[in-house]
């Protein structure tokens, strides 16, 4: 599986299932977890109070913005902080509201996830269809992830071919991460929306909603980001433009260096389906090995990083809140140890170096990177 458009068998399965001696004790002690403290599984006041923080912090940030009181650099700055707060709103309540564990109406989730992610422009339908049904699905396996799909900037698994421009992907890979968030607004998203396969998803077809969510979405995003600023500031068109490219740069590269290394680093695992469609792992240790968490007990990381820092509590209970992750993730340790089953953890600047290392060595041909991944090899 080493085309660049690698299509997997029709028929995937874990080599165990999903019902094996670890997940099973796991779950068991999560569930006794949630119990225990009458807790739900949904998000809980401490998300609430985060997203209305963020909310305060881009509606102020805004607000000064278009009171066209301060110069040019204070209201560049605050359009980064604009930004900046509602990537946070998207990581840390979107997301939830993606995975439906925010509330218990899957409409209320919509709406918020829509209202979220508008503000960055990035469609909430289209995003929670590759999320949770691709990447969630079959995380880092070649054909079935759409979030390893082979492009033609960079080189994201072993299992992909190596183009000869990929061989300099760690140096200009930053010029890459500047363009993520205008990338996913104006060419990933129309690509994603007309598509009829993606990754593991075949003959996609959307309902007529997600058509005219996909409008507004974008129609709000750039009356926010354009529109009323042009209108209202009493600014050259390019400066308002240069002010959105900048807040756009900063927000992408926030994104990127909190996540990436979570799935594409030295640590981790990507695992060639067998001829028979047999993933090497069953479904928890897949999870496990193809994850890496980063300061996964800090609660400054959980707060910024939405629980995405404790990625293999996120791939393991995707139907629970982060508000609960941290303790999960201890859970996860202890029995993971108990199983000898590995648990990647790092810290932030140790993941972004090993992304980077991770780049480095996918740009030669034949690469094959260590840890677990080697034993999977």
């Amino acid at each position: 599986m080493r085309s660049s458009e690698a299509v997997a068998p029709a028929k995937l399965r874990f080599a165990e299932g999903n019902r094996n001696d670890f997940y099973r004790t796991l779950r068991a002690r999560v569930n006794a977890y949630l119990a225990a403290g009458g807790r739900s599984r949904y998000a809980d006041a401490t998300i609430a109070l985060k997203g209305l923080a963020f909310l305060a912090v881009a509606a102020a940030a805004y607000g000064l913005i278009l009171s066209g009181r301060f110069g040019h650099s204070a209201m560049l700055a605050l359009a980064c902080l604009y930004a900046l707060a509602a990537l946070m709103l998207a990581i840390g309540i979107g997301h939830d509201a993606a995975h439906q564990v925010l509330f218990r109406s899957p409409r209320l989730n919509f709406l918020v996830q829509f209202c979220c992610f508008a503000l960055l422009g990035a469609d909430p339908y289209l995003w929670r269809l590759r999320h949770v049904k691709s990447h969630h699905t079959f995380p880092n396996v070649n054909g079935c992830d759409i979030d390893i799909d082979s492009n033609l900037f960079l080189r994201l698994s072993p299992n992909h071919p190596l183009r000869p421009h990929q061989r300099l992907q760690h140096l200009y890979a930053p010029l890459i991460f500047w363009l993520v968030d205008l990338h996913t607004v104006f060419v990933q998203d129309p690509h994603y929306l007309l598509k009829r396969r993606l990754a593991n998803m075949i003959d996609v077809r959307h309902p007529p909603f997600a058509y005219a969510s996909f409008v507004l979405c974008k129609a709000i995003y750039v009356a926010v980001v354009l529109g009323l600023p042009l209108a209202l500031l009493p600014l050259a068109w390019w400066h308002v433009i240069v002010g959105m490219l900048v807040a756009s740069f900063v927000a992408s590269c926030a994104f990127v260096y909190l996540l990436i290394g979570t799935h594409f680093a030295e640590e981790t695992a990507f695992p060639e389906v067998g001829a028979d469609g047999t993933v090497p792992l069953d479904w928890a240790r897949h999870a496990m090995a193809t994850a890496l968490d980063w300061s996964p007990y800090s609660r400054l990381a959980h707060f910024i990083a939405g629980g995405a820092n404790c990625h293999a509590a996120h791939h393991l209970f995707p139907n629970v809140s982060h508000a609960h992750y941290i303790a999960i993730t201890r859970i996860i340790a202890r029995t993971a140890a108990e199983f000898g089953v590995p648990h990647n953890v790092t810290t932030l600047p140790r993941m972004v170096r090993s992304h980077f290392r991770f780049l480095r060595r996918m740009a030669r041909p034949a690469a094959r990177i260590g840890g677990t991944a080697a034993r999977l090899s």
